[in-house]
């Protein structure tokens, strides 16, 4: 299966999607979850809430890249 130029699109959209909802889903349960501790520095929390969204950005937009690949790029052609 060769990569042509709109997969590599499809695939780099499905991945920015994927960031953009980690990088969300990241910030609200990483920025929930660092104020929940009081005992540390801010620069502490923001840290593990950027720590959080950035992980999450990464993981959904791998995930959500490889899955366009599997079922966007050349799917009819394949069976």
């Amino acid at each position: 299966m060769a990569l042509n130029d709109a997969c590599l699109r499809k695939i780099e959209y499905g991945a920015m999607l994927g960031g953009a909802v980690g990088a969300t889903f990241g910030a609200l349960f990483g920025g929930y979850e660092a104020s929940r501790y009081r005992s540390v520095s801010v620069a502490q929390r923001v840290g593990l809430a950027a720590r959080a969204t950035l992980g999450g950005a990464a993981v959904f937009g791998f995930f959500l890249a490889v899955g366009t690949a599997i079922r966007g790029c050349g799917g009819p052609d394949r069976f």
